[in-house]
């Protein structure tokens, strides 16, 4: 049964919640600095970052989280995850949708968003929202360099 959730703009007040719904492995520091960062590009026109959540005002479940940045050649979606219980219900997609509806309210035409080759499943979730394998660069996600897939969506052709 799908889940009932609602996307919002991410507050610093979050960051617990977050690590422990979706980052148990990052310190809470760690988080607290990536919302900063999301918080900083919402700041300067630049970006934002986003929680999924269930629950109404103060009693919400974070259910995962996904940022946007704007570069000079396209807008990128990153660091998307999605509470390893709640995954395969939509909230990947709805996330996506949210940051897809925003690059079109500031009429950006192209998005791009990454995934390890080694992460078939976000690689199967980007392709079935229409994005386009575009090109592949080895970056360090943490473990030594690893090949990143990059797909791109054309909003102009949309």
């Amino acid at each position: 049964m799908p889940v009932d959730f609602s996307v919002r703009p991410v507050t610093l007040a979050d960051a617990a919640a977050l690590q422990r719904a979706c980052y148990p492995y990052n310190s809470l520091d760690a988080v607290r600095e990536l919302l900063q960062r999301a918080l900083g590009l919402s700041q300067r026109g630049r970006g934002l970052g986003v929680v999924a959540v269930r629950g109404m005002d103060h009693d919400q479940e974070v259910l995962g989280y996904g940022q946007l940045t704007l570069w000079p050649r396209a807008a990128e979606i990153s660091d998307l995850i999605v509470t390893e219980l709640e995954r395969n219900q939509g909230i990947g997609s709805g996330i996506i949708y949210a940051l897809l509806d925003k690059c079109r309210l500031w009429h950006l035409n192209k998005v791009e968003i990454g995934a390890a080759l080694t992460n078939p499943r976000a690689l199967s979730l980007y392709r079935r929202l229409h994005f386009m394998d575009d090109r592949i660069v080895d970056l360090d996600l943490g473990n030594g360099l690893e090949p990143v897939m990059y797909l791109t969506m054309r909003l102009d052709e949309v």
